[in-house]
């Protein structure tokens, strides 16, 4: 059979979370469950541990500021080695259509040579404006027919071509798909090295990781500010308990030297008025007016010593009345 621990911890005053874990019928759960509820508990924190977590919390932040710069610095590297990888690609491919465009080119040589044609002959010159015209509108295109060429393309369109003609216009033809694959490749090396430079030139002007730690620094900084008006506001508080602690003893302090003030007072009244009789006693009475004040004497000493004073201090406080 399995046990279920359930833990849970709310936060906030615990008085509204207190019908929370009864059943829809009011009784609560008999689960193996544990509830604590959060409520103040920061109030409750010592300075150092509240010190200890904004350090921890500005730390956090600090690291994570860095981090996200390290991130997108290295996201940045990646495009650049992706790009670099790509590039090599490329060029592989555009060298690739630059050696079967050469061989090419070679062999219309041969070509040349074998059919013995003068480079001015009108044979070869026909050849080249047939193939100026066959790439009107390429991008490799030499521009469009002047009036001259169009009006000899017309002419020389309706007579049968030559054997080298043909051959080199079908080498022509084997030619274009390789023309257009460097056309291709070197149009996308471009937009490549457009990518890295735009890259680096946006790491010159806005130095990321640079930035980062500043900011970073500038958190931490910050969390040092909050811990130091921390600790102050905590050192006023501490001090403002004591002198209010300081203040209500020394109140205690003075009401008990008034009340020390007025029983030394009555016994000096009680002791003149002693005197006074004493006078006027016979000896017997006057013996028994001393027992008597012995007693007095006795209950003042009792009252003082209720009181937690001491003989010394009751003392001080006579010779206080006296000057």
């Amino acid at each position: 059979m399995k046990v279920q621990n359930n833990i849970t911890v709310f936060s906030g005053d615990t008085r509204n979370n207190a019908q929370l874990g009864k059943t829809e019928n009011g009784s609560a759960r008999e689960e193996n469950s544990k509830t604590f509820y959060a409520g103040n508990l920061m109030n409750e924190f010592s300075l150092r541990d509240r010190i200890q977590q904004k350090k921890a919390q500005a730390q956090e932040r600090a690291l994570k500021i860095v981090g996200d710069a390290w991130d997108g610095d290295k996201k940045l590297d990646q495009e650049i080695a992706g790009s670099k990888e790509r590039l090599k690609n490329l060029k592989a491919e555009y060298k690739e259509a630059q050696d079967s465009l050469r061989d090419i080119n070679e062999k219309k040589d041969e070509l040349m040579k074998a059919y013995d044609i003068d480079p001015d002959s009108q044979e070869q010159k026909d050849l080249e404006l047939l193939r100026k015209a066959g790439s009107v509108g390429l991008p490799w295109s030499e521009g469009e027919l002047t009036a001259e060429e169009e009006e000899r393309l017309a002419q020389i369109q309706g007579k049968e071509l030559t054997e080298y003609q043909s051959r080199v216009l079908e080498l022509d033809k084997a030619a274009r798909t390789h023309q257009i694959n460097a056309f291709t490749a070197e149009k996308k090396i471009e937009q490549e090295n457009a990518v890295i430079r735009g890259i680096r030139e946006e790491r010159r002007k806005t130095h990321t990781i640079v930035d980062a730690q500043k900011q970073a620094e500038e958190v931490r900084k910050a969390a040092s500010e909050e811990v130091i008006g921390m600790v102050m506001e905590e050192t006023k508080e501490h001090i403002d308990q004591e002198q209010e602690e300081k203040e209500e003893q020394a109140e205690e302090i003075k009401e008990k030297k008034e009340e020390q003030e007025e029983i030394l007072e009555k016994r000096k009244e009680n002791e003149k008025e002693l005197e006074e009789l004493m006078e006027d006693m016979p000896l017997e009475e006057m013996a028994d007016l001393e027992n008597a004040q012995t007693e007095i004497q006795q209950e003042i000493q009792n009252i003082v010593n209720k009181m937690n004073l001491v003989v010394e201090d009751i003392k001080g406080a006579k010779i206080d009345s006296l000057l």
